[in-house]
């Protein structure tokens, strides 16, 4: 960076220009460094660190956003939770490290069940992970819902624990809402939690839909 300074005389015109000269190139590198530092802790803060999909407080954000938007338009917004059956189960017997190589590869086939732009997929916590459907109604929900049962299953990751199959299997709950002043994002949330463990009560492997 150049900085000239003018010098003028006792009649105020300009006598001589005295210039300095400033090396802030490595100043600038490193600003731009901690910047790039900066954005990349905001990304993982918004990332699960073991499945590399968005985990709770990403979730937390596009919920809100989602329902502002489906509230204000009048649209549906469904919700899919789903829960890997016999978890516990499963990392006794095969160990954690292969329970950590069973929720990458859950997250990863579940990547595929929803496509859409605004279709959001989140680790939710443990073995749990959550859909959010925007613009979606009850029919549309049930059908990405059974997609995402189906994807777990072909999968084909042997759980001899389980009580409900020989391969990994998943439970899930579903809702669908055109949200209004009185609803409440975190009452529907309740809502699609009991009927994922509904599904749990009716013997695990299936899905619970609205009422």
């Amino acid at each position: 960076r150049d900085v000239v300074h003018v010098v003028r005389n006792e009649d105020g015109e300009v006598d001589s220009l005295v210039g300095f000269m400033f090396d802030i190139s490595e100043r600038k590198k490193t600003e731009e460094k901690l910047m790039s530092l900066q954005k990349e802790l905001e990304e993982l803060s918004f990332k699960d660190g073991l499945t590399g999909v968005a985990n709770r407080r990403m979730f937390d954000s596009i919920m809100e956003v989602e329902w502002t938007h489906a509230r204000r338009n009048h649209q549906p917004l469904s919700l899919i939770m789903l829960d890997i059956d016999y978890f516990k189960q499963y990392n006794d017997r095969y160990g954690h490290i292969q329970g950590d190589d069973c929720l990458k590869r859950v997250a990863h086939a579940l990547g595929s069940a929803a496509t859409r732009s605004r279709d959001f997929f989140a680790r939710f916590g443990g073995e749990e992970f959550v859909l959010v459907l925007p613009e979606t109604d009850e029919k549309s929900a049930a059908k990405i819902a059974e997609r995402c049962r189906s994807l777990i299953f072909k999968e084909q990751i042997p759980h001899e624990k389980s009580e409900v199959s020989q391969v990994l299997t998943v439970s899930l709950g579903v809702g669908t809402l055109v949200p209004s002043h009185q609803d409440e994002p975190l009452k529907f949330l309740e809502g699609v939690d009991r009927r994922l463990y509904q599904a749990k009560q009716n013997g695990r492997n299936c899905i619970v839909k609205s009422n």
